[in-house]
């Protein structure tokens, strides 16, 4: 993991970049410092945010930093060409490259309690997020981040796995229980590029499932795992 606990003491000349403390001999610096300081160089190759209280801002390797300002900020920095830019709960931010790995937001951005983080994109479902999975932005990423109560007994979350990818690759799909399964398979289908699905078996947990049933039917509840499969020696192709 690459940010600073910003709940851990920190000496005044020291400031964070990447989760490392580095101590500084004068109360200003340059990013273009800061980064060399890691071995981040060329310094000009790099995309460069001030992460503090919830919001991000970015910053050019020539900016001046004043460290008694930023008591609680930190400074993430990646190789990248284009920082993205994205909203969390209708806020403005930024980061340095075009995703970022769920555990991570997580660290900058809590949820608030009894709250999923939601992703938004026009014209898909609800996806909300899970431990261990990537966040992609840019132009057919995710543009906006929402904070939602957390799900009741009549929605599921639902991950469908194939041998092209996962969806969705950033969590959990928001599902109602009266949803057929049928019908987040051809959601699947769309953004995995699935060609041709025929023959394929859908299995939870080892045990087969008929895809015309609703999840309700199915007996399937809370976080479900979708194996979509060719049958074996059987035909489909992505």
């Amino acid at each position: 993991m690459t940010i600073f606990d910003p709940g851990r003491d920190r000496a005044a000349d020291e400031f964070p970049i990447n989760g490392k403390l580095i101590k500084f001999d004068d109360a200003i610096i340059r990013v273009r410092e800061a980064l060399n300081a890691v071995r981040l160089t060329p310094a000009s190759e790099h995309q460069a945010v001030m992460i503090e209280n919830g919001r991000t801002s970015h910053l050019t390797t020539d900016a001046k930093i004043v460290l008694a300002d930023h008591p609680h900020g930190q400074l993430r920095a990646i190789l990248s060409d284009e920082a993205s830019a994205f909203t969390v709960n209708e806020i403005g931010q930024i980061w340095p490259k075009d995703q970022i790995e769920t555990d991570e937001f997580n660290l900058i951005w809590p949820a608030p309690e009894g709250q999923d983080w939601v992703l938004e994109r026009k014209d898909e479902p609800d996806v909300v997020l899970r431990p261990g999975s990537t966040i992609a932005f840019g132009p057919k990423g995710v543009e906006h981040i929402v904070s939602r109560k957390r799900h009741g007994a009549d929605k599921l979350l639902v991950t469908v796995m194939t041998l092209s990818g996962v969806f969705p690759a950033e969590g959990g799909l928001r599902v109602k229980s009266d949803e057929t399964i049928s019908s987040v398979l051809e959601k699947a289908a769309r953004k995995l590029d699935l060609a041709d699905t025929s023959g394929w078996i859908v299995s939870v947990a080892g045990n087969d499932i008929n895809v015309s049933l609703t999840f309700a039917q199915a007996g399937l509840t809370g976080t479900v795992e979708l194996d979509w499969m060719p049958r074996e020696g059987g035909g489909g192709n992505a």
